[in-house]
């Protein structure tokens, strides 16, 4: 995915006088608990919830990607053949940018056969049932929902400086819309330092959790436990040029498969004619829009970019 603002980080006090020996000392509890064996320090892995969980995989996992336009023209075979097992492609960030390689990544991850999901790069300063349209319409396009395909995924990782209110306001709106046209609860994507914007409120939903350079991911507030976990956008795998973003399940090929659909399922109605110049994140004279430039988020929360540093470089990696 795109990422989004590194201002979206967790809140920091300004003042560490501010803080009465109590805080203090709560905050260095959540610390040594989030900490692995090993580790000398994990200032800023809770996030100013102080509800931070680090959850392992409970058993097996297996391997899979999430791939965009970052990555080019992907070889399903071969990757496939480096074992992978699932993987995610990319309809859009939010309106104003398609995904230009969705439409080829959609058929041949099928075709391969490899379990397959969707995602789309939330905007919550843009139109929530829209974007949600968008969604059923690409799909549509692409060949539609069939058995064996997993959900789509919210990404949700940016507030688009909006507060939490409207934040989990406008997500809500696109997880009932697709839930109610699919018959089928969607992924949500997302990551720890976005706790303070969404609070609990998806708890519900299948976690799809960000979190790089770590033995066991630290959970968003809310949830306990992972589907998925996207552990690093530098993997090497064979058939993706460059770095890709690396992915497990947690759990069996059979557990994963368990998550798909059964049926194949309507996706709406077929999407309007494209404007010529208007797709593929061009305005209509041709040129990209500022808007439409894919940005950084901080600490792991990029589905489909790679050759990518996190901007926020000074902030300590959970571990």
């Amino acid at each position: 995915m795109t990422r989004s603002a590194p201002s979206l980080r967790p809140a920091r006090s300004s003042s560490s006088s501010s803080f009465s020996l109590l805080t203090f000392s709560v905050a260095a509890l959540i610390s040594v608990g989030c900490s692995a064996a090993g580790s000398t320090s994990d200032e800023g892995c809770v996030g100013a919830t102080n509800e931070a969980l680090k959850t392992c995989a409970s058993g097996p996992t297996i391997p899979g990607v999430d791939v965009s336009f970052y990555n080019g023209t992907v070889d399903w075979s071969k990757a496939k053949g480096a074992g992978q097992r699932f993987a995610f492609a990319r309809i859009s960030d939010g309106l104003k940018f398609r995904d230009a390689t969705f439409a080829r990544n959609w058929p041949a991850i099928k075709t391969v056969g490899l379990v397959r999901g969707s995602y789309q790069f939330f905007r919550p300063s843009q139109d929530a049932g829209l974007q949600a349209q968008m969604v059923l319409d690409t799909l549509t396009a692409a060949g539609g929902l069939k058995a064996g395909d997993l959900p789509p995924v919210l990404d949700l990782e940016s507030a688009d400086g909006l507060p939490p209110s409207v934040v989990v306001l406008k997500a809500k709106a696109w997880l009932t819309k697709i839930e109610a046209a699919l018959k089928v609860k969607p992924i949500v994507y997302t990551a720890a330092f976005m706790s303070d914007s969404i609070d609990k409120n998806f708890a519900s939903y299948p976690l799809w959790v960000a979190n790089y350079q770590t033995t066991c991911p630290t959970m968003p507030s809310g949830w306990d436990d992972w589907k998925f976990w996207q552990n690093s956008e530098k993997g090497k795998i064979a058939g993706i040029p460059g770095d890709v973003d690396t992915n497990l399940f947690n759990g069996t090929l059979v557990q994963l498969q368990a998550m798909t659909l059964k049926a194949a399922t309507g996706t709406g109605a077929a999407p309007p004619a494209q404007a010529p110049g208007t797709d593929e994140g061009t305005s209509p004279n041709g040129s990209a829009s500022a808007t439409e430039t894919p940005q950084d988020s901080p600490q792991g929360a990029t589905l489909g970019g790679s050759a990518r540093t996190p901007p926020d470089t000074a902030r300590p990696t959970c571990r």
